[in-house]
């Protein structure tokens, strides 16, 4: 059979074709590296504290329970007093809540009444608190640069401890959230200095970490890391301080991170951060309130202001107009 040179073009055409059809690819070696299964999310529920109150709710938007110092009227919050607002708290063994404000201390029992309060005058500020082992409270007194040790219902000081920071800084801008570290350390946010610091019970400092602006809270991890928020994002640093994970807030790209607040390490690796609206400047940009990364830094869940809708009634910036929910300490409550 006689072929035009046309036609014994088409020819090679399609034996390549079929060649390239029928011959194996060969798979990448991110194809071949077996798969790793994305870990589980924990079953539980996370305690909220913030400037109105403080909260529990579920994964699924289930509000548990919740006190709050102010109530929506025809559509938005009233306003909330300087010396109301809450920045810190916790869900208590016996079942009560504890939460600091601007001026106090405060427990209150499982139905929200109040039990006990231990106050500061202004223009001192507490902002934090943390339960001890025993039962007591450490607290802040910005003042006189401490922190204080309460007993009894708020009614004795045991100790206090001097952790001094610049005192041309104004109080509301020397401290920031405290935690105690599983050696009976405790880590303090410096917010003039742009530090977290760990004294002892003694006051003296044990090791200082700088963070680019505004730290928020600092928590001693299980590995002996610490694991350090400030207004941009994360950083877990060891305790020569090597950075060895960091997340910032321009690595999210699903929605606006604010500033990012509190958060929970679960033993999986994955971490549950806060999203803090405060002072945030065009309408949405806080709807995404409370949100999981896992260690690849891939957003594996959130919760967003639909959840707190007819629940939490947030706080009115009167500057913008806008609610803001305002949410800087958590605590994760695993399932039971």
């Amino acid at each position: 059979m006689y072929y035009t040179p046309s036609s014994k073009i088409l020819l090679r055409g399609l034996a390549l074709l079929l060649a390239l059809v029928l011959t194996p690819r060969m798979m990448t070696a991110e194809e071949q590296a077996p798969k790793v299964p994305t870990p589980a999310l924990e079953s539980g529920s996370v305690f909220i504290a913030s400037a109105e109150g403080i909260s529990v709710f579920g994964r699924d938007g289930t509000m548990e329970f919740g006190s709050f110092v102010t109530e929506v009227v025809d559509g938005k919050p009233g306003p909330v007093e300087w010396d109301d607002m809450v920045y810190d708290g916790w869900k208590l063994p016996s079942g009560n809540y504890l939460c600091s404000s601007h001026r106090y201390v405060r427990e209150l029992d499982e139905k929200g009444a109040l039990l006990w309060e231990y106050r500061v005058a202004a223009p001192s500020e507490i902002k934090s608190c943390v339960p001890l082992p025993n039962g007591d409270v450490m607290t802040e007194d910005a003042t006189p640069m401490e922190l204080v040790h309460i007993t009894d219902q708020g009614r004795t000081e045991v100790k206090r401890i001097s952790v001094p920071t610049p005192p041309e800084a104004k109080e509301h801008d020397r401290y920031n959230l405290l935690r105690r570290t599983p050696q009976g350390t405790y880590l303090l946010a410096l917010r003039h200095d742009k530090a977290f610091v760990e004294v002892d019970e003694a006051g003296g400092e044990r090791w200082r970490h700088p963070v680019p602006d505004l730290p928020i809270v600092a928590e001693r991890l299980a590995n002996g890391n610490t694991l350090m928020s400030w207004r941009g994002g994360l950083i877990e640093a060891a305790p020569d301080h090597t950075v060895v994970w960091e997340l910032k807030a321009e690595e999210i790209s699903d929605f606006n991170v604010n500033i990012v607040g509190g958060f929970h390490r679960f033993a999986n690796g994955n971490t549950l951060i806060a999203n803090s609206d405060w002072h945030y400047k065009e309408a949405g940009q806080n709807h995404v309130q409370l949100f999981e990364v896992n260690e690849e830094k891939e957003v594996v869940w959130t919760l967003t202001t639909d959840a707190f809708a007819g629940k939490k009634p947030g706080s009115l910036e009167p500057s913008t107009g806008l609610v803001e929910h305002r949410i800087i300490g958590i605590q994760w409550l695993p399932a039971e």
